[in-house]
């Protein structure tokens, strides 16, 4: 769950892209934005990247022993 909150509605220039127009001023409750400016369109971007789920880094499982010929070792 993702919290929000909403200072303002209505113009001014947007954090992310330094464009005038319609958006929102908001506050996420993770500390990632503070009060902060947004387009309508950068408030939608940022909040469908927050929302998709982090994706796990895949990993390889190494067999690290040792590979020992019997017939070797003889």
């Amino acid at each position: 769950m993702l919290n929000v909150t909403i200072h303002h509605a209505g113009g001014g220039t947007c954090s992310l892209t330094g464009k005038e127009g319609d958006g929102l001023a908001i506050t996420f409750d993770d500390g990632t934005v503070k009060n902060q400016f947004l387009s309508w369109k950068a408030f939608r971007q940022l909040l469908a990247m927050k929302m998709t789920p982090a994706k796990s880094a895949s990993r390889i499982q190494l067999d690290m022993t040792p590979n020992v010929d019997d017939a070797s070792t003889k």
